[in-house]
C-alpha cells in the first residue's frame, strides 16, 4: 500500500508519507485538496490477511469518532471506498494533530519529572472522563505510550496531550450486542481484556502502565508483578503518587478505582487521603482518613459534655476505654482527667487518631491542638486479621450447661478490629455508627490487602443471672 504515496484518494486527499504500518492497514499523512490543511488517513485493505473483525473495528472506530467531539481526541472527517494495485479497501479520515507519541519522546531520552507525570495523568483522566461518561460510555481498550501524543512543553506543563487510534475501541451498546473482539496491547491491558470482560476501569488499568513506563522506561512486560502490584523502582516519585499508581494498576478490578472520575478526584485531592470508598462515608461523619503507599491514619473526633462533671469524666473514661485497650486502666484515666481540664480551659475539641503502617506498627494517641499523649503502641509485625462485628441484643443465652437462659438483655456494642499476631487492636467502637465502622473496614481492607471478615461474638452470661 506504500505504493499509494503520491496519488489523490477520493479527488480529495493527496498522501504525502506514510505514518504507521499494521497488518492489513496503513496510516497516512496527507493534504486536504480542499482546505490545504494536513489530514490523516487510514486505509484497510480487503487483501489475504483480512477479517471480517478488522473491518467490524474500522467501521466501529467511524462511527464513535462521529460521534465524539472533544478537543484532545482526533475529529472524524471522512470516509469512502478505495481502490488499490493490491485490491479494494476502506478508508478513513480524521484531522491531524502535530505532535509526538510520548513512546517517541522518551526513546528519544527526555525524562518526565513527578509533576510532570500527574499532570499527563489528570489530562489523560480528563479524556477518559468525557469518553467514559459519554453515551453511550466509549472504552478506547487500548491506551499506550504510542497513543498518547504530547505538544511541546510550556510553563510548568508537560505539553497538551492527544488520545489517539480509536481502533480497538468498544462501546456499552457493542458490549450488550454480544460484538465482543478481544484487541489491545500486551503488557498494558488488564487481564479481563483478554477474556473480553472489558469495562471502563480497564482503561484506568492502561493508562497506569502507560505512567509505569515513563517513570521505569521500560515496557511493563518487562516488570515483574507480585500479588498484583507491579514491580518497579518508586523512589523518584513520592509515596503518595506511588500509592495512587498502584490502585490504578492492581490486577483485581475490586482493588482499582471505580472510575475514571473517581481515580482524577484521589489524584487532584490536597489532604493526601485517597478515600478508596468515599461512596461509603456517612455524610456528617466527624472521622477523617489520610493515606498514602504505607501509612494510613484515622483522626475522629471526640465529642464531650459542654460543662465538665463527674459525668462527663465517666463518660470520657468509658469512651477512651472502648476505643484503645490498655493494660493500666489507671493510666488512662488519667490522661481522660487531663485532657478534660485542658478542654474545659480552652473550648477545643479533641480527637482520638490511630496509625497504621504496613508492616504492622500501630500507635494510637489523644490530641489536643499541638498536644498529644500516647496511649498504646505496637511494634511491627503480621497484620492477619481483619474483622467487623455487627452489634446486636441478646434476650437468652445458653450457659455451660445447655440450658436457656432467659431475663433481661446483654447488648454486644460494634467494633472494628486489627490483629497483629495475637494482639488484639480495636481500631472503632460504640460510638461510632455502623455505617462508619464498615466504612473504615473497607478502608483498611484495601490499605492492608486483607479481606474484612464479619464475625459474631458469643456474648457473656450475665452475673447472678439464672432465671428459666
Amino acid at each position: 500500500m506504500e505504493s499509494l504515496i503520491g496519488h489523490t484518494l477520493h479527488n480529495r486527499y493527496h498522501v504525502q508519507r506514510l505514518l504507521s504500518r499494521q497488518i492489513g492497514r496503513r496510516t497516512f499523512l496527507a493534504t486536504d485538496l480542499e482546505t490545504q490543511s494536513p489530514v490523516v488517513v487510514k486505509v484497510l485493505l480487503f487483501g489475504p490477511d483480512f477479517t471480517w473483525d478488522d473491518l467490524k473495528l474500522f467501521e466501529r472506530e467511524a462511527e464513535t469518532l462521529k460521534a465524539l467531539d472533544h478537543p484532545a481526541i482526533p475529529k472524524y472527517l471522512d470516509s469512502f471506498d478505495v481502490s488499490t494495485d493490491l485490491g479494494q479497501g476502506f478508508a478513513l479520515v480524521q484531522s491531524y494533530i502535530d505532535a509526538v507519541s510520548l513512546e517517541v519522546a522518551a526513546q528519544a531520552g527526555r525524562r518526565f519529572s513527578e509533576a510532570e507525570i500527574v499532570d499527563i495523568a489528570k489530562q489523560l483522566l480528563t479524556i477518559l472522563v468525557y469518553l467514559h461518561e459519554h453515551a453511550p460510555a466509549v472504552i478506547h481498550r487500548d491506551i499506550k505510550p504510542s497513543n498518547v501524543l504530547l505538544s511541546d512543553r510550556f510553563g510548568h506543563r508537560a505539553g497538551n496531550l492527544y488520545l489517539i487510534d480509536f481502533g480497538s475501541v468498544q462501546t456499552v451498546t457493542d458490549k450488550k450486542n454480544g460484538t465482543i473482539t478481544i484487541v489491545g496491547s500486551y503488557g498494558y491491558i488488564p487481564l479481563e481484556q483478554f477474556t473480553g470482560q472489558t469495562i471502563p476501569a480497564s482503561d484506568l488499568y492502561s493508562l497506569g502502565m502507560t505512567l509505569v513506563y515513563l517513570i521505569a522506561g521500560k515496557h511493563p512486560a518487562d516488570l515483574g508483578q507480585v500479588n498484583g502490584r507491579i514491580q518497579f523502582d518508586s523512589t523518584a516519585i513520592s509515596k503518595r503518587f506511588a500509592r495512587w499508581l498502584e490502585k490504578m494498576t492492581h490486577l483485581q478490578l475490586d482493588k482499582r478505582f471505580e472510575s475514571a472520575r473517581a481515580a482524577l478526584t484521589a489524584l487532584e485531592s490536597e489532604d493526601g487521603s485517597y478515600c478508596s470508598y468515599p461512596n461509603l462515608k456517612p455524610e456528617k461523619s466527624q472521622i477523617e482518613i489520610f493515606r498514602d503507599r504505607d501509612r494510613i491514619a484515622i483522626k475522629i473526633l471526640q465529642p464531650l459534655p459542654s460543662i465538665p462533671s463527674s459525668a462527663s469524666l465517666s463518660f470520657i473514661a468509658a469512651s477512651f476505654f472502648a476505643l484503645m485497650t490498655i493494660s493500666a486502666s489507671g493510666v488512662l484515666i488519667m490522661t481522660a482527667i487531663i485532657f478534660l481540664v485542658i478542654y474545659a480551659v480552652q473550648k477545643t475539641p479533641f480527637y482520638s487518631v490511630i496509625t497504621i503502617e504496613r508492616n504492622g506498627k500501630i500507635k494510637k494517641f489523644l490530641k489536643i491542638n499541638q498536644i498529644q499523649w500516647d496511649v498504646q503502641s505496637l511494634v511491627g509485625g503480621n497484620v492477619n486479621l481483619l474483622t467487623y462485628s455487627p452489634g446486636y441484643t441478646f434476650d437468652r443465652y445458653i450457659n455451660e450447661r445447655g440450658r436457656t437462659i432467659r431475663g433481661g438483655e446483654v447488648t454486644i456494642s460494634p467494633k472494628l478490629t486489627i490483629f497483629v499476631g495475637r494482639i488484639e487492636c480495636v481500631v472503632g467502637h460504640s460510638l461510632l455508627s455502623h455505617a462508619e465502622l464498615w466504612w473504615l473496614g473497607q478502608e483498611l481492607s484495601d490499605f492492608l490487602d486483607l479481606e474484612l471478615q464479619v464475625v459474631y461474638s458469643t456474648p457473656k452470661l450475665p452475673e447472678n443471672r439464672e432465671h428459666y
